[in-house]
């Protein structure tokens, strides 16, 4: 009997141990980027966390307006908006005429993101937490992995487990920290822009490769070094090397899902989610906006180029076209737009924002034109709306190709408009009912799912939090140098020795026919002599 309590007691400790980690677990998450549309797709986790009775200590640009989140500590960022202004000084819509990806990296964004994580590093609330003799600790971290490496070192001081996190699909640099591969024209590998695709040329394919693995060099040999630099200012030189800390995470979640993005090899410890953001019941509509939408005899059209695109830094030449097919349709025109048009529209609704969830759930919508923006493409996807893309930045590119793909959308490109592409791409997807017919099936294939998206990433974020270690998903391929991965070298040896055995080979023949040729001629000349004589 006495054995049997103490055996009781032994395991009832240990359970309680288990319930306590995983229930009531102290977890610091933070998201660096200052983008409302980035922000929104982990809003439902850190709300999801917080009622099962975590601790969530969040740094964010984006606080979430919820009075009954009482376990949810918000460190508020919003004067990156308004102090600092970084991002609002980059005008996305005149960079797209001048920059792609990688240089838009190099040229802008690093320098801003430097800012960005210093800003964070020195806030008071955040200088209080990993203060030396503070006594904080987390049982886990979770890291925004775009742009703002430096904040891995804060799971090296509170010694707790770090989860990537991405609002975007992986970018290359990423997948080689996690072993995958390396794929520099694949469409998926949206670095690249528009230069990717499906049966390239050979010279497409050499230019995408040495691109590709340049920036590559420059985000993991520069960028993140100098996010190294920032963290040791402030947690001194001990600490791990933040490219070691991003191949060591427990686990990546990201904002991918087959269906919008071309499929890739993935490794187990990359976890896709996606549609957090989606409202089950979208706000009711603006009283002059519900009775403009109700009163569209013949459906109308929305247009949106994201919260970071400004249609009026566009060439006038765009906005004339924008300004002419708009105005000779026959559906009414529901636009987001920062300026004043050049004249009354009567079918034109503009305003510098719109409820976009609310408007994509209207039944008389017909057509979203917009930029490509993933969270826009999974909303549209369950709303089931056609899309006429016309891609900006980044992303973008990817995701309008993978909706081109399926049947559902239409691509335009910005640098190449004009007033007869548009109304065509309108007109071609309006008319063509096979286009709605094909987003309600992507629709089908999204919503057909074994689990629930949000509770199958809270899942694995509470399995992180009680085993700490799970190098068991991990390849072992992250460690190899990048020309044992993809067996380079051996490839280089065999070359080379190719190489040598068919010049070695081809001078021996000529030896070999050199002589038999003068042995000819030898025999012919001794010949031609005994015949003389």
């Amino acid at each position: 009997m006495k054995f049997t309590a103490i055996s009781l007691g032994f395991w009832l400790t240990n359970f309680l141990s288990g319930v306590r980690l995983t229930e009531g677990a102290r977890i610091l998450a933070m998201v660096a980027v200052p983008s409302y549309s980035h922000e929104i797709a982990f809003h439902p986790i850190w709300a999801t966390l917080s009622r099962r009775g975590h601790q969530v200590v969040l740094f964010t640009t984006n606080p979430i307006d919820d009075p009954s989140l009482t376990n949810l500590t918000q460190i508020d960022f919003r004067h990156i908006y308004t102090q600092v202004n970084i991002f609002k000084k980059v005008d996305f819509a005149k960079l797209r005429f001048t920059h792609n990806w990688p240089s838009l990296v190099q040229d802008i964004l690093e320098h801003n993101m430097q800012i960005t994580v210093e800003e964070i590093f020195k806030h008071p609330k955040v200088r209080k937490l990993y203060a030396p003799n503070s006594g904080e600790k987390f049982d886990v971290v979770l890291a925004e992995i775009i742009g703002s490496h430096g904040l891995y070192a804060l799971a090296h001081r509170f010694n707790a487990p770090l989860i990537g996190i991405s609002s975007l699909p992986l970018q290359s640099g990423s997948y080689y920290h996690l072993g995958a591969p390396i794929l520099s024209s694949h469409p998926s590998t949206w670095e690249m822009e528009y230069t990717t695709g499906f049966n390239l040329s050979l010279w497409g394919r050499i230019k995408n490769f040495f691109r590709l693995w340049r920036y590559i060099h420059y985000v993991l040999n520069h960028y993140m070094q100098r996010q190294q630099a920032i963290a040791e200012k402030y947690l001194g030189k001990g600490i791990p090397n933040v490219n070691e800390m991003e191949k060591n995470m427990s686990i990546m979640l990201v904002n991918q899902q087959e269906i919008t993005m071309f499929v890739r090899p993935l490794p187990p410890n990359l976890i896709q989610f996606g549609g957090l953001h989606i409202m089950k019941n979208p706000a009711p509509l603006p009283n002059d906006l519900q009775q403009f939408l109700d009163d569209a005899p013949n459906g109308f059209i929305y247009v949106s180029l994201g919260t970071n695109v400004k249609m009026t830094s566009f060439p006038s030449y765009v906005l004339r076209a924008f300004y002419e097919v708009f105005a000779s349709l026959p559906y009414k025109i529901v636009w987001k737009f920062n300026g004043q048009l050049p004249d009354k529209f009567d079918n034109i609704f503009t305003a510098t924002w719109l409820p976009q969830q609310s408007i994509l759930a209207h039944p008389n919508i017909k057509l979203f034109v917009y930029q490509g923006g993933l969270q826009s493409t999974q909303e549209a996807i369950h709303y089931a709306v056609p899309l006429l893309g016309i891609p900006m930045l980044s992303d973008q590119y990817s995701n309008v190709n993978r909706m081109v793909s399926l049947g559902v959308a239409k691509s335009l490109d910005i640098t190449n408009f004009s007033v007869k592409k548009l109304n065509t791409s309108i007109m071609d997807i309006l008319t063509d009912k096979r286009y709605k017919q094909r987003m309600l099936n992507v629709k089908v294939l999204s919503n057909d799912k074994p689990y629930d998206m949000l509770n199958h990433v809270i899942w694995w974020i509470e399995y992180v939090i009680r085993h700490r270690d799970v190098s068991h998903l991990h390849t072992s391929i992250k460690h190899d140098p990048w020309y044992e991965r993809y067996d380079m070298d051996v490839i280089a040896v065999l070359s080379i020795a190719t190489f040598v055995i068919s010049v070695c080979s081809l001078v021996l023949m000529y030896k070999l026919l050199k002589i038999t040729m003068k042995c000819f001629y030898t025999r012919k000349v001794i010949n031609i002599k005994e015949k003389t004589t």
